[in-house]
């Protein structure tokens, strides 16, 4: 903590205040480490240390009440999303005993986890995800974060140096006890679980919960799950005889279940386990677990180093890899092996998995001694300081397993966390530039370019999307800013000189920050101008260098910190590559209104929908096709104007719907030209109910969007009825009629029926209006032969009296040269039931009115592909909207939403029943997908498609659709 001394006594509370803020947020920071050394020298000079507890006490309940608030605010989706994917461990007999013992318990956990390391980071998420109230949670927080503050200044400035050993030997010895406690908490639990399990099946509590008994449980007035009848009957003689297994036995199986994972964890990982275990015991027996070791007098023993192995010590490489210099570093390396290095064994094995670890260790010390040593001889005080320089720790085989796990990220994610794990050992590097730091440099930078390697097949890293270059960009200025800013509080010492800040320095720094802070968020959408700002700025820091170290040579004249110059602008020189070669993903224009496609509107748009037009008559197209000249939908021609793709643009998003229209050959060239062109303008790109996965460019995130049913009328002979002929009562005649008529000869009586059920639906029912791939066509006016609705044709079923039972409207499907291939299904509209259910005999009338308007759809299903039958149609589909959910888990927050969707309109359109009639008509199942370039877009596309489905949602109406409708 030698870096806290060049702080003034302001600034030094004010990092003491932020540091033990963002540790309490949930990011493991040294904030005790932080608080010791700031009273230490508050002691030494003459800074009153209560003002160093108050900005410890003050961070720690900031710091708290962010992360409850954090907590609350998204624990409840991470609790959902638990209790979907493992119900029978995160369901709500087990949820609401958390919340009964943090509501109970949890101001004594909030309290006394201030004290214990690791706990203090997750105590206040964790109160806020089991909705400790705040009014609790911020006195016991408050209480807290004072005593613990108070203790460790009091401690610190009573005992001196000696203090820090003793709080941190007491910090560890907490955790290891907690640790202990949360074991025997465990086999309690468990063992608990096991006596229980012998209740029968029937009276057991349900494992699933909907969005709304979550709220319920987790609100401040929610109670826990009542018990029930059979909880009741636990202590009965009969339950008690039916659980009659002796307690020791249930007792050893408690204790073999939690100790599953540690033996899973020697089964499979036996290397990193075995090293975690010695490495722990090392720390336990060294004292490296809450003090530094480098100044003990055993240390060069064990420490590698040029001068280690010049004096014959050769064994410190391999007894350096044990142990860490810092308590810090002990614990980030404990997890870091832990996981890094345990999934490298699970996917190689223990002898590869070995050797990856031992040899990203010995490259980077030898390659990092070979260099200081070679440098060395340049009369560089840098170099010339490594050779003398001792170090331990197996950070270089950790970062040798993570570039490896790296090779196995798909696309996108590969090429930028290997960016990011560059950026970070080069900057780290620049501006520290320890030995330990050119170790790292040199083991990412080897095992990055060797790691796809020990694939065993060649995996080249793929070439950058629009995204990624902007993406790069934002975050190359952000990440120069942000180190020019550490800097500045914090001067250090690297390879190119002291970064120590002078008056000038200090204004360049500034300008720098707020001019970064002006474009960041332009250039993240991708606009012209501020691609130009963002050249200007980097070019003129990059001159401003140039002209010191010009004056400092030509002239001889010494420049005052031009060294922090120097190293930023090695910084600005990859900035400008990063600008240079991202080019030509800035092209939005700064006037908001011309984020569009070429032909969006205009005579442009009218030009892209005769061509469209044109393209449908020439080739074709699928079930979507019929929908894809609406007036809500615009179209994208490609350059070559051989294929159009319509889509809806909503929130920034260009949807694509369906396959392009043209030549299916082209179809993957004219989703890579859309996605090309959606980018330029700044919008998101998308492709909705797409039927063949491989049009999407390579590397998009791709889900199972649903199914679409399609009955293949190619074979059927239009003298025999198309599928089974039971939509008739078993009471005698069906006394229904059907007619299948063109949308613009539709009757003006049965119109207006059809548009009076709709209203009735919307208005008294609450269901939603919907758009996108399903049109509100059986509603269209009639009598305009210019609309895409005048070949719409529409089933309708009506009573003896003449009264609408059901209206399905069918699109035409087109073939090539104009012909019609086939209908796709539009829309259904059916009568509501008899709301009549006070007595028995209205109940028993609103079943039968129920099951007659279903008869009534089916007849007008079946009725429709008889007649398309007679007429030589090819094909029809029942469910090309995308909506027509399979019964799989959805896959994504976009699917999700899709699935809240079609339940809120399945009383109205009804599509287990369309579903139950296409299958035994014989349609088959095709699948249908929906494609975006990474999981990052799957929120943003999903409101956009729910904003093209439902007319007026809202954002915050996104989760209810993506969350509560999709409860098992």
């Amino acid at each position: 903590m030698d870096w806290l001394a060049d702080f003034p006594p302001g600034v030094l509370l004010l990092v003491v205040f932020l540091v033990v803020a963002v540790e309490s947020l949930g990011v493991p920071l040294p904030g005790e480490t932080v608080l010791i050394g700031a009273t230490l020298l508050a002691a030494s000079s003459g800074l009153n240390p209560v003002f160093v507890a108050a900005a410890a006490a003050g961070g720690a309940i900031l710091g708290d009440s962010i992360g409850y608030w954090i907590g609350k605010r998204y624990g409840r989706r991470l609790l959902s999303v638990l209790n979907r994917r493992f119900p029978k461990h995160v369901g709500p007999k087990r949820l609401g005993a958390a919340v009964h013992l943090m509501r109970r318990w949890g101001p004594w956990a909030v309290f006394v986890g201030r004290f214990i390391a690791v706990l203090r980071i997750f105590s206040g998420p964790l109160a806020g995800m089991f909705r400790m109230t705040y009014p609790h949670f911020l006195v016991a927080n408050a209480a807290g974060g004072i005593a613990w503050a108070s203790l460790v200044v009091t401690v610190v400035t009573v005992l001196g140096s000696a203090a820090t050993e003793f709080l941190h030997r007491f910090s560890w010895a907490a955790l290891a006890l907690a640790g202990a406690a949360a074991v025997v908490i465990a086999v309690v639990v468990v063992f608990r679980i096991r006596r229980r399990a012998a209740r029968p099946a029937a009276d057991r509590a349900p494992v699933s919960m909907t969005e709304a008994e979550l709220d319920e449980l987790l609100s401040p007035s929610g109670s826990v799950p009542a018990t029930t009848d059979a909880d009741a009957r636990m202590d009965t003689p009969t339950t008690r005889a039916a659980s009659s297994a002796p307690v020791r036995t249930d007792l050893r199986a408690a204790i073999a279940v939690v100790l599953t994972p540690l033996r899973w964890a020697l089964r499979t990982t036996p290397a990193t386990t075995a090293f975690v275990t010695v490495f722990v015991a090392l720390g336990v027996v060294t004292g490296g677990l809450w003090r530094p070791i480098d100044q003990a007098a055993w240390y060069p023993a064990f420490a590698y180093g040029v001068p280690s192995l010049e004096a014959g010590r050769w064994w410190t490489v391999l007894t350096g890899m044990f142990i860490t210099a810092d308590p810090l570093a002990y614990l980030i390396a404990i997890v870091g092996a832990a996981v890094f290095g345990g999934w490298v064994e699970v996917r190689f094995g223990t002898l590869r998995a070995s050797a990856i670890f031992v040899a990203g260790h010995l490259v980077g010390v030898f390659g990092a001694l070979g260099a200081a040593r070679a440098l060395a001889r340049l009369d560089w005080p840098w170099a010339q300081s490594l050779v003398t320089t001792l170090d331990v720790g197996p950070s270089c085989g950790i970062l040798a397993c993570v570039a490896t796990a790296t090779a196995f990220m798909r696309s996108p994610y590969r090429l930028r966390w290997r960016l990011l794990l560059l950026s970070w050992v080069s900057i780290a590097l620049l501006y520290v530039g320890k030995i330990d730091n050119l170790e790292h440099f040199i083991t990412t930078v080897v095992f990055v370019i060797v790691a796809r390697l020990l694939l065993g097949e060649h995996r080249s890293t793929p070439r950058p999307t629009m995204r990624d270059w902007r993406l790069f960009a934002v975050s190359g200025l952000l990440t120069i800013g942000a180190v020019q800013l550490l800097v500045t509080l914090v001067p250090l010492d690297g390879p190119l000189g002291s970064t120590t800040l002078t008056q000038g320095s200090i204004l360049d720094v500034g300008v720098d920050t707020i001019a970064i802070l002006v474009i960041t968020n332009w250039l993240r959408r991708g606009h012209r101008w501020a691609w130009w700002a963002a050249m200007v700025l980097t070019v003129g820091n990059l001159l401003v260098t140039l002209a010191l170290i010009a004056l400092a040579w030509l002239a001889q004249v010494p420049v005052v910190a031009s060294t922090i110059w120097i190293s930023a602008s090695v910084l600005w020189a990859g900035q400008a590559v990063v600008l240079v070669l991202a080019r030509h993903a800035f092209r939005v224009a700064a006037n908001q209104t011309r984020r569009r496609l070429p032909g969006a509107i205009g005579p442009g748009a009218r030009r892209a929908r005769a061509r469209a037009a044109q393209l449908l008559r020439e080739h074709g197209g699928g079930p979507l096709a019929a929908s894809a000249l609406r007036r809500e939908n615009r179209v994208f021609v490609t350059a070559d104007g051989g294929h159009a793709v319509a889509y809806q643009q909503h929130a920034g998003v260009a949807l694509a719907l369906g396959e392009p229209i043209g030549d299916p050959g082209g179809a993957a060239a004219a989703v890579s030209a859309f996605a090309t062109a959606a980018e330029q303008e700044g919008l998101t790109p998308a492709v909705f109910a797409a039927r063949d996965a491989r049009i999407v460019p390579e590397g998009w995130r791709v889900s199972p969007l649903g199914r679409d049913l399609v009955l293949d009328l190619s074979g059927a002979d239009a003298s025999e009825p198309v599928g089974p002929d039971d939509a008739t009562g078993a009471a005698g005649a069906d006394p229904t009629t059907s007619i299948l008529v063109p949308a613009r000869e539709l009757p003006w009586e049965l119109r207006s029926q059809i548009r009076a059920l709709s209203s009735v639906w919307v208005s008294d029912r609450h269901v939603p209006e919907l758009g996108l791939t399903v049109g509100s066509s059986i509603d269209a006016p009639d009598g305009d032969d210019r609309e895409p609705t005048a070949a719409v044709r529409v089933s309708v079923v009506t009573d003896a009296a003449g009264a609408v039972l059901a209206a399905v409207s069918w699109l035409p499907v087109p073939g090539t040269d104009g012909t019609v291939h086939g209908w796709a299904l539009d829309a259904v509209r059916r009568a509501l039931p008899d709301d009549d259910v006070g007595t028995a005999a209205g109940a028993s009338a609103s079943t039968a009115s129920e099951e007659h308007t279903s008869r009534a759809v089916e007849r007008a299903l079946t009725d429709a592909c008889r007649r398309f039958a007679s007429e030589g149609a090819a094909m029809v589909s029942f469910a090309a909207s995308g909506l027509a959910q399979d019964g799989t888990e959805p896959d994504g927050v976009a699917v999700r939403t899709m699935a809240g969707i079609a339940h809120r309109v399945d009383p109205l359109v009804g599509f287990a029943e369309i579903a139950d009639v296409a299958e035994r008509l014989g349609a088959t199942a095709v699948p249908l997908f929906l494609a975006c370039r990474e999981d990052a877009d799957q929120p943003r596309v999903a409101y956009a498609a729910a904003a093209g489905f439902l007319t007026g949602i809202r954002l915050r109406d996104l989760p209810g659709l993506s969350g509560s409708l999709l409860a098992r």
